[in-house]
């Protein structure tokens, strides 16, 4: 029995109430009976207690092995009285992004989202449909609507910080500071385990909002339409994204060489004014006599005189040639190194739901 399993957590909407609120599994085929809409978690994914909950609710042997097998891609299937749904959530894995999979059954007045990690847009939206009546007022498939929006706004908060990201490294960029190489490999790394997952979801997601299937109704695809514009706008921005790390990558090279060439001038301005310096120093430095100056006391003096006057007047020379300029130094910035913190933050409040449109006449 679908009582016994110890990972649930259950909400329950009766006939008469307004809002979702906590029950035990011991009342759930009660509830069931009197028509409730009903939203199951399932914490864990056991296989013993996934089984149990494939039979109490009858669904598929084969959506069942998906949610037992390993991670899926962004699905959905349907199987008649109930839909399988595969979406991916955004999580932290220590210091690196990544994403989990949430597995969702949509059937009658019962929705089933069924994880093995906390997911913070589904807590979120855990709370809130007990704290706002009109979030769950019609039915599961609604809920489920909401969840993917969520969903998605996390991940369109993980492109903003990367918008960010990409301001602060262009400032490195110009300095040519080498340690933003680490820097835009992770970010090239984490938008791509962003994007793996949004182009199949937005395809999922799509679909839904288009089906005609009576699980979803006309509210729920609605909000379908909202969740799939987040989840649009969000591949549209991580297409921009990769392009612009790109332009950042570039422009480090671009200062990199720059500075090369800088120090190569630079090198080569002194090689040119030490030239005629050691040419007299090895002309005087020769064993023979009768040099200019050589036999008198202020020989030296003189000649170390002509050396200063000859490399003051090369540099200055070369100055003006615009051959040597003082070298432009500039300290980057000191940047975080991924966005698993983006993932790890609360969810932030957002309107994304219309309030409750029902009057009560009885008050005409």
């Amino acid at each position: 029995m679908v009582e016994q399993i110890e990972s649930c957590r259950l909400l329950v909407r009766g006939p008469d109430e307004l809002a979702l609120r906590p029950q035990t599994m011991d009342s759930l085929v009660d509830h069931q009976v009197n028509g409730a809409l009903v939203w199951i978690d399932v914490q864990d994914r056991v296989a013993s207690e996934m089984d149990r909950v494939g039979e109490r609710f009858n669904f598929d042997p084969a959506a069942i092995e998906d949610v037992l097998d390993i991670e899926q891609l962004p699905k959905f299937d349907d199987y008649g009285d109930h839909l399988f749904v595969v979406l991916h959530a955004l999580v932290a894995d220590g210091d690196r992004l990544d994403t989990h999979e949430v597995d969702c059954f949509i059937s009658d007045r019962l929705l089933v989202t069924v994880h093995s990690e906390p997911i913070a847009g589904l807590d979120w939206l855990w709370r809130a449909v007990q704290a706002h009546p009109h979030m769950a007022e019609h039915g599961p498939d609604e809920i489920f609507a909401q969840l993917a929006e969520v969903i998605g706004r996390r991940y369109l908060e993980v492109v903003d910080a990367i918008e960010v990201r990409i301001d602060t490294l262009a400032d490195s960029a110009l300095a040519a500071n080498p340690e933003i190489l680490a820097d835009i490999q992770l970010l090239r790394r984490e938008e791509a385990t962003v994007r793996r997952v949004l182009r199949p979801q937005r395809i999922v997601i799509g679909s839904l909002r288009s089906t005609t299937r009576p699980l979803i109704r006309d509210d729920a695809r609605k909000l379908l339409t909202d969740a799939f514009d987040v989840h649009n706008l969000v591949v549209e921005s991580l297409s921009a994204t990769r392009g612009l790390l790109t332009d950042t990558l570039d422009t480090y090279r671009g200062a990199s060489a720059e500075r090369q060439a800088n120090a190569a001038t630079v090198l080569t301005v002194y090689a040119a004014i030490m030239l005629p310096l050691t040419l007299i120093t090895g002309w005087y430095g020769m064993n023979t006599t009768n040099l200019p100056g050589a036999s008198r006391s202020w020989g030296w003096i003189a000649v170390t005189a002509v050396m200063i006057a000859i490399a003051v007047v090369s540099w200055m020379l070369f100055v003006r040639a615009g051959m040597v300029q003082s070298p432009r130094l500039r300290s980057g910035r000191t940047i975080a190194r991924g966005l698993a913190e983006v993932a790890k933050t609360p969810v932030r409040p957002f309107t994304m739901l219309r309030h409750s449109t029902r009057v009560d006449r009885s008050k005409k």
